[in-house]
């Protein structure tokens, strides 16, 4: 048996266990920084993914409003980055 890269047997376990599209809206949280930049992932945390919408927690109400009028932007890239329609939503808290 050849020797397979992790990465590949894990995508391979989860998709044979139905769960893949669950891990997938995961990765918003995972690859936050490379979603939105090392700025902006400064001053957030990403929290959990509920029913489709993903919670932020933003330091600052000044950050709160800029994420708000870039939230279809953030949104848009979180589908490219992550190859998911899972996260359907963003709530800024």
């Amino acid at each position: 048996m050849r020797p397979q890269n992790l990465s590949n047997v894990l995508s391979k376990m989860l998709k044979d266990l139905g769960l893949a599209e669950t891990a997938k809206k995961y990765e918003a949280i995972t690859r936050w920084e490379e979603i939105v930049g090392e700025q902006v992932a400064a001053v957030t945390i990403p929290e959990r993914v509920s029913h489709g919408t993903l919670v932020i927690k933003v330091t600052s109400s000044v950050w709160k409003y800029e994420l708000t009028m870039r939230k279809q932007e953030i949104l848009q890239k979180i589908h490219q980055v992550t190859g998911s329609l899972e996260v359907k939503d963003i709530q800024w808290k």
